[in-house]
C-alpha cells in the first residue's frame, strides 16, 4: 500500500502585517516623545496635552499614556500632564526672588530720598546750608562739605566749627546700616610742604575718626578715599573754583544701584 503523505499545514502569516504597523507606530511615537522631552517647554506641554486628551477619550477613562507622555518630567497631576514640576518650581522661585529684589530696591530708594531731605532740612534749620551740598545720585547720598569749614589752609586738623556740621550728618546717617565713604579732595594748587594726595587722605581720615570716635558711626561700615585734585567740580582757575574743589564728601552708599 502506498504511504500517505502528511498534509503540510500552511502557516497563516497575515497577522504579522498589523503587528509590524503597530510596532512602527509605537517606535515613531517614542521618537517624537523623546524629541519633545529634549526640547522641553511649550512643545512638550502641547504634545502631552493633545496625546493625553486623544487617548484618554478613546479609552473612556484616564489616559493609558499618562506616564509615557510625561517622560523626564515631574508632574503635579499624576498622569494628566498638569504642571511642569521642577521647571515650574524654579521659574516660580526665580520670579518671586526678582519681585522681592524690586520691592527692596524701591523701599531703599524711598528711604534714601527721605534721608537726603532730612539732612538738607537739618542744615537749613541750623543755618548751615550755604557751605554744604546734599545730592542723591544713583549709588547713594553725597554730602559735600567745603574744606574752609573743616580745616585751615594746608592743614588736616579739624577746626572748632566742624562739630555742628558733622553732628548734623551723623545724626541722620549712623543708624542707616549702610556703607559710608569719606572722600578727600584738594585743588590744583601746589604746595611745597605737602602733596595733594597726602592732604586729601589725611583730611578724609580726620573726618572719619571724628564720626567714629565722637558720633558713634559703625567703624566696620566706614572707609576713606583720597583723590587729590583729580576730581574737580569746577575747572576754572580761580580762587572760587579752588575753594569749591577743596572739599570732603561723605557718601552713603545704596545696597542696590
Amino acid at each position: 500500500m502506498p504511504r500517505k503523505k502528511k498534509r503540510e499545514e500552511e502557516l497563516d502569516e497575515r497577522w504579522m502585517l498589523p503587528y509590524s504597523d503597530m510596532m512602527t507606530l509605537s517606535l515613531s511615537l517614542f521618537i517624537v516623545m523623546f524629541g519633545a522631552v529634549a526640547a522641553g517647554g511649550d512643545q512638550y506641554d502641547q504634545l502631552s496635552e493633545h496625546l493625553g486628551d486623544y487617548f484618554g477619550a478613546s479609552t473612556g477613562g484616564d489616559s493609558i499614556l499618562g506616564n509615557i507622555v510625561n517622560l523626564g518630567q515631574t508632574s503635579t497631576g499624576a498622569g494628566t500632564g498638569e504642571g511642569n514640576g521642577a521647571a515650574d518650581s524654579e521659574r516660580t522661585i526665580s520670579s518671586e526672588t526678582a519681585k522681592e529684589a524690586q520691592l527692596s530696591q524701591k523701599l531703599e530708594d524711598q528711604k534714601m530720598a527721605e534721608t537726603r531731605e532730612n539732612i538738607k532740612t537739618a542744615f537749613e534749620d541750623a543755618n548751615l546750608a550755604d557751605d554744604v551740598e546734599v545730592s542723591l545720585r544713583s549709588n547713594g547720598i553725597y554730602i559735600s562739605l567745603q574744606d574752609s569749614i573743616l580745616f585751615d589752609a594746608w592743614s588736616d586738623e579739624l577746626t572748632s566749627t566742624v562739630e555742628k556740621y558733622l553732628d548734623v550728618v551723623s545724626n541722620e546717617i549712623k543708624d542707616l546700616d549702610k556703607d559710608i565713604v569719606v572722600a578727600g579732595h584738594t585743588a590744583d594748587f601746589p604746595s611745597a610742604t605737602v602733596s595733594g594726595w597726602e592732604l586729601s587722605a589725611n583730611r578724609a581720615i580726620s573726618v572719619m575718626d571724628y564720626l567714629v570716635d565722637q558720633e558713634g558711626v559703625n567703624p566696620d561700615r566706614i572707609s576713606i578715599q583720597a583723590f587729590a585734585e583729580k576730581q574737580p567740580i569746577d575747572s576754572e582757575q580761580t580762587e572760587e573754583a579752588f575753594s569749591r574743589n577743596r572739599r570732603v564728601e561723605i557718601i552713603v552708599n545704596k545696597d542696590y544701584e
